[in-house]
């Protein structure tokens, strides 16, 4: 049967250092000074949380989703920020056509983007069809008055 052993790889660091300490301690080869620098050497290393940064790497899941949640933030932001920058542009350049030198060299664009506008209106201008269906619908709406009429009077008068 094979099993594994359950402790994490940070957590054997953690531990071996303090054995390794403890056996410097024993071995007294070293100074005090020296042992007690190890000991903060070792409380240093458990305060880089390398644990959580293990376990943050092991987990795929861990990764993706705020890795997600930053990506879409960011997305959106660069959204806010790009519709910004297009409307000072356009303010900018609404207000540059009134000026005397750059509103003449903009004047052609803008007549252009004007003819363009309104061909298009022109294009999708449906009044006549309008009118065409309003005037078919008075039609139905006119013969079926009369046959509702056709249909309630001869009862009405066999009665």
């Amino acid at each position: 049967m094979n099993t594994k052993n359950t402790d994490n790889p940070e957590k054997k660091v953690i531990k071996t250092t303090r054995q390794k300490v403890t056996r410097i301690e024993w071995n007294e080869t070293l100074s005090p000074k020296d042992i007690e620098h190890l000991e903060h050497l070792v409380d240093a290393i458990q305060s880089l949380w390398l644990e959580e940064f293990i376990e943050y790497i092991k987990s795929p899941w861990k990764l993706l989703w705020p890795n997600f949640v930053a990506g879409i933030a960011r997305g959106f932001w660069a959204l806010v920020w790009a519709t910004a920058v297009i409307a000072i542009v356009t303010w900018t350049l609404s207000t540059m056509i009134d000026i005397p030198l750059i509103g003449k060299k903009l004047e052609p664009y803008v007549v252009k983007v004007q003819w363009e506008f309104n061909k298009y209106i022109e294009q999708t201008n449906y009044k006549t069809h309008f009118e065409n269906i309003e005037k078919t619908l008075v039609d139905i709406k006119g013969i079926l008055n009369t046959t509702n009429r056709e249909n309630i009077l001869p009862s009405s008068s066999n009665q």
